[in-house]
């Protein structure tokens, strides 16, 4: 089933060419792949900037395209518990 979201002819639902490192660099798949040209591609297509460095990676500025998020303002669709709500009783949180 996995092979069939990353096969290259598949339409994948999920956004896979939005994923780059904690730098902004879009990862080389190796010697003779057009990985990451196609990821650049689909960026580009998308509007957004992706230079080459002097050192030939390709890079996204995150601080212009980058998403950060706050904690705790994403809906994950699992409910979150407050502490008082957790369950455990005190005597089991502090060993006792």
């Amino acid at each position: 089933m996995l092979g069939k979201f990353l096969s290259p002819d598949a339409n994948p639902p999920v956004p896979w060419h939005r994923v780059l490192s904690s730098a902004g660099t879009i990862s080389s798949r190796g010697p003779g792949t057009d990985g990451a040209n196609r990821q650049r591609d689909a960026l580009v297509a998308e509007g957004i900037d992706v230079v080459a460095t002097r050192s030939g990676e390709l890079k996204v500025d995150l601080r212009q395209y980058g998403w950060f998020p706050a904690p705790g303002t994403i809906d994950i669709g699992v409910a979150l518990e407050e502490d008082e709500d957790s369950g455990v009783d005190e005597g089991e949180q502090d060993g006792g």
